[in-house]
């Protein structure tokens, strides 16, 4: 979709025309319930996920930046929407085994040390901060195939680039990570060059 019809969609829809919303879900739906379904592996599930991200879009629109495509953003809304899916079957998993296997529920929910937590957390801040210094597109790919766990192809359709480009992106944004990290840290992952 061209860049100023689907701003133009956008804006219609913010003011309340569904109509408009409805050519945007059109537009995005194959991209959103392929994230969903990849995700959850299962057809029945990613279709309720699809659905629940349309709906947290429809009701977050006014939120929307036009730096953003509608695509990419509406694909973070959904594989959000589908990993919060995905822990939630889990959870009732572990719930329904905890009466064949007692301790199960409660090693599958115990959480690190404080400690850990804290070094975890501290590494990410540094990570995300990291990320922030790389240029966008490098950003963006490297937070979708590896923070947020998409696909190539995925990630491509939503960032708008044929797969060669996110590769590109992705190998020169991770090279960039990497020398910016031991720059900070001096810790080279034991990594040479």
């Amino acid at each position: 979709m061209e860049t100023e019809r689907e701003q133009e969609l956008i804006r219609r829809a913010i003011e309340g025309d569904e109509n408009a919303f409805a050519e945007l879900v059109h537009a995005t739906q194959d991209l959103v319930y392929t994230c969903c379904y990849r995700v959850l592996r299962d057809p029945r599930a990613a279709e309720e996920a699809a659905n629940e991200a349309y709906l947290r879009a429809w009701r977050g629109l006014a939120g929307f930046r036009f730096q953003a495509k509608f695509s990419s953003w509406i694909f973070r809304i959904a594989h959000n929407a589908a990993v919060r899916m995905a822990t939630r079957r889990r959870l009732e998993t572990v719930s329904m085994d905890d009466r064949e296997h007692p301790g199960l529920a409660q090693a599958a929910v115990e959480e690190p040390s404080v400690e850990r937590r804290l070094e975890a957390d501290a590494e990410m801040v540094l990570v995300r901060g990291l990320l922030g210094e790389l240029p966008e597109n490098e950003r963006r790919a490297i937070e979708l195939a590896y923070l947020e766990g998409v696909d190539y192809r995925d990630a491509a359709a939503a960032l708008g680039c044929p797969v060669a480009t996110l590769k590109t992106w992705v190998h020169r944004g991770r090279k960039k990570l990497r020398e910016l990290y031991i720059e900070r840290t001096g810790d080279s992952f034991g990594v040479a060059g």
